[in-house]
């Protein structure tokens, strides 16, 4: 029980840091996405309702914080949280390098959809150079995914009170 309310709140605190960490250290040029690579990793971990649930309220907090009121980052974590949950039966999720690449596709969907979502809602050109401005950010992003997926798997042991296995859903 404890469980159901203490992700949403640890979820809460990693958007929070990802902000300082994007405002403090990168001076707000490149935004480092760690729930995103959370919502990755409920994909490969988490059946459908629950890991449907944790990405929408993910997604809400996103949306919250960043003063987003179109429910971009909402739609979108939900999105790739289904993504993941398809590809985890495809890929081995215990692999770094399949990490970070699908990390990296996923990162890069991402600036994608949101570089062509933010001028329709907000007026404005489409930027022909969105794509080389969500590059640096998708790449460290899939960079971080191999060691973020293994805080998350002994957080996720720790709430649990499990022995560590590897990654597969339950």
């Amino acid at each position: 029980m404890i469980n159901y309310i203490l992700v949403p709140f640890l979820s809460l605190i990693l958007i929070v840091i990802q902000m300082m960490v994007s405002d403090i250290m990168l001076f707000g040029k490149i935004g480092v996405e760690l729930s995103l690579i959370l919502v990755i990793y409920v994909g490969f971990r988490l059946d459908i309702i629950r890991g449907g649930v944790l990405s929408l309220i993910i997604g809400f907090l996103r949306d919250c914080i960043t003063f987003s009121i179109s429910g971009l980052y909402t739609l979108l974590y939900v999105i790739i949280f289904l993504i993941s949950m398809l590809a985890s039966h495809r890929i081995s999720p215990g692999k770094p390098a399949f990490i970070m690449i699908f990390t990296l596709i996923c990162a890069l969907f991402e600036g994608m959809i949101i570089a062509l979502f933010y001028p329709l809602l907000y007026g404005g050109v489409i930027s022909p150079h969105a794509l080389l401005y969500y590059m640096p950010q998708a790449l460290i992003v899939s960079g971080l995914s191999p060691i973020l997926f293994r805080t998350f798997n002994r957080i996720e042991v720790l709430l649990n009170g499990r022995d560590e296995r590897p990654i597969e859903r339950t």
